[in-house]
């Protein structure tokens, strides 16, 4: 067999993988939407639509890949015409009582993320918890934990001390990537209903969008 058809054949076994990765993602998606809670659901967005109504803040907080999901939930919510704010950033203001923190960590034990959830706990902000896990420090808060079951870092690391001689682990995803898409498509679906609760319009939230870019 020549050489160029060997690499013929790399190339499409690659490409196969490629596409079987992209089913696999979109499975867990299902999965996770059969699995996750309606009523943490509703308590999540009622939470968010009483902090606008009342002119209360959101705020969000995350770290890693999981900070970049929620920059983006947050620019969203911004959209929407919700006062919503990214921690860390050097224009964040004050936390008061009556807001709410969206804090969104796989393990649910994030230092950071957890210090943060703490702290906004002590001025009277309510905390709503994005985790893959059903017990973790953010739950222990107490906060309400949306969980959607996927494998975390930790789980990753366990997964991969179990792989074959060939590489291959349990999933084919790794550090955390399975909650992070997760937790995107899951905040993005909320954004989603919230447009349809608030009855908000696109031409509005294109009014709302950076006009300096």
């Amino acid at each position: 067999m020549s050489s160029c058809g060997c690499q013929k054949d790399a190339e499409t076994a690659s490409t196969e993988i490629v596409i079987q990765t992209m089913n696999l993602l979109a499975d867990q998606i299902k999965d996770t939407a059969k699995a996750v809670s309606r009523n943490d659901i509703y308590d999540m967005l009622a939470a968010l639509l009483t902090a606008k109504e009342k002119g209360n803040s959101v705020f969000v907080v995350g770290a890693g890949r999981s900070g970049l999901v929620g920059r983006a939930f947050a620019m969203r919510l911004m959209h929407m015409g919700f006062k919503a704010y990214v921690i860390s950033e050097t224009v964040t203001p004050a936390v008061s009582s009556g807001d709410v923190l969206v804090a969104i960590s796989g393990s649910g034990n994030t230092k950071y993320v957890v210090e943060v959830a703490k702290k906004c706990k002590r001025v009277g902000a309510a905390v709503v918890a994005v985790t893959s896990k059903d017990r973790s420090e953010l739950k222990e808060l107490p906060a309400l934990n949306v969980v959607l079951p996927a494998k975390s870092k930790e789980d990753e690391s366990a997964d991969s001390e179990k792989s074959d001689n060939s590489g291959n682990s349990a999933s084919k995803t790794p550090m955390g990537t399975s909650f992070e898409i997760l937790a995107l498509v899951f905040l993005d679906s909320v954004i989603m209903q919230l447009i349809e609760l608030t009855g908000v319009t696109e031409d509005e939230m294109k009014a709302r969008h950076a006009n300096t870019e």
